[in-house]
């Protein structure tokens, strides 16, 4: 069974890269730009969310809380993605499990949502 992976990017071309590239290592991927409501994230049945620190001008972080406080999704990895300079400090406040630097290096992410899962399983 393939591991999902949900990406959660408002700038769609970096959405689409992201999901182009887990593809391609095996992940089944579903993309938004932002999500509407966390049952839209539950239905996914996510084993990593890749969240963006800057959805439409609003944190990213903010989607993180929820994720984490909502009892059916607290324990699904988070992985914040971020050119915040301060992005160790926001990983830590939304309980989020680790983070990518924007820009990214592809092998970087591909290696921590394996280790989140790893960790998770």
């Amino acid at each position: 069974m393939k591991r999902k992976i949900l990406v959660i990017e408002n700038d769609n071309d970096i959405r689409n890269i992201i999901a182009l590239v887990l593809e391609e290592e095996g992940f089944e991927t579903h993309s938004v730009p932002e999500p509407k409501n966390l049952e839209e994230i539950l239905y996914f049945k996510a084993d990593v969310i890749l969240v963006d620190e800057f959805i439409n001008n609003k944190p990213g972080h903010r989607v993180c809380l929820q994720i984490k406080q909502y009892e059916q999704l607290k324990n699904v990895p988070v992985i914040i993605l971020s050119t915040a300079n301060d992005i160790e400090v926001i990983v830590t406040e939304c309980s989020a499990n680790d983070y990518v630097k924007k820009p990214f290096d592809i092998q970087e992410l591909i290696d921590k949502v394996i280790r989140v899962i790893d960790t998770k399983l």
